[in-house]
């Protein structure tokens, strides 16, 4: 009877249950492949980014197999309903167009490599750090703006791929990590302005002097892989004259993960030699005076009225 039953039924449908055995069994050997490899590279890699690229290389050759065993498996299966595939992934690239977008836009990011784990950037107008790239999106760790001096507020975020098609991206690492930083210091008018600005420059230099190597370094890259040319990199001290005082604004160089540091440091060491040089140099803060003529002192009962003169004494 059970014969009989099995004779009816189409070809294709005689040999369904084997095929789907053997890709039960294949998926299922690839999935322990992929979780003892997975287990190697925890246990062995102790660069974050490294274990974490080569979990993602992983993941993605296993996915990759599988899906060259279901479609080796179910080939024939698949070309006699071509048709009624077709109609379904035109609505789909319709439905989810933003999804196939940032599919698309996963291969560019992976083929011209400008974003990678660990770079800074600023899209849609959230900044932070590249901790994953997925297939249809970034996740980064937010990072806060200048306010909060570029560090990590500990909270992700996720971007759509296709973002960095449509927007303008800020990259603040591609080949330098160092961007211009300024910070502003006001002396007031009686000081010994050139002594400061003196002082500021060499304590600008102190800053960078470490960093030279790696700056140069970073901007000769960018000459060769861009239309760009850097001119000057060291310190310089810029002078003008404010409401307050007279503003002294260091522009400087700085590692982008070290600029509240930076100016942490640049501030105390500002703090300390300008006390040493006082009273020849003050800062400034913005300040008023109050000017009272004799009669608004009488008013207030500051001073006593004068006198009247005895022709105005009454008579």
């Amino acid at each position: 009877m059970q014969a009989r039953y099995l004779e009816q039924l189409p070809a294709w449908a005689r040999d369904l249950p084997w095929r789907v055995i053997v890709v039960v069994v294949l998926v299922s050997l690839a999935y322990v492949v992929y979780r003892i490899v997975d287990r190697q590279i925890r246990g062995h890699v102790a660069d974050a980014e490294k274990r974490h690229r080569y979990r993602k290389r992983v993941a993605y050759t296993v996915a990759v197999a599988i899906l060259v065993i279901l479609s080796v498996v179910f080939f024939e299966r698949l070309r006699g309903i071509g048709t009624l595939l077709g109609f379904i992934g035109a609505g789909l690239a319709i439905a989810l167009r933003e999804y196939l977008a940032a599919f698309l836009a996963w291969f560019y990011i992976v083929g011209q490599r400008n974003v990678t784990l660990g770079s800074r950037i600023e899209v849609s107008g959230v900044r932070g750090d590249v901790i994953d790239i997925g297939v249809f999106k970034l996740t980064l760790v937010e990072v806060r703006g200048d306010e909060s001096g570029d560090q990590s507020s500990g909270r992700l975020v996720t971007i759509p791929n296709f973002k960095i098609l449509t927007e303008a991206v800020f990259n603040f690492t591609t080949a330098s990590p160092f961007v211009w930083d300024e910070i502003e210091f006001t002396v007031t008018f009686e000081s010994d302005w050139e002594k400061a600005r003196e002082i500021l420059e060499r304590i600008g230099a102190e800053v960078f002097e470490p960093y030279r190597s790696e700056v140069e370094r970073g901007f000769r890259k960018l000459e060769r892989d861009y239309a760009f040319r850097y001119g000057v990199t060291t310190p310089i001290v810029y002078t003008a004259i404010g409401p307050n005082g007279i503003q002294l604004r260091l522009r400087y160089l700085t590692h982008v993960r070290r600029r509240r540091g930076n100016r942490d440091a640049i501030s105390r060491r500002v703090l300390r030699r300008f006390g040493e040089e006082a009273p020849r140099i003050e800062l400034a803060y913005p300040t008023s005076r109050t000017y009272r003529t004799e009669l608004d002192m009488q008013r207030f009962g500051e001073k006593p009225a004068p006198e009247p003169e005895p022709e105005d004494r009454p008579r």
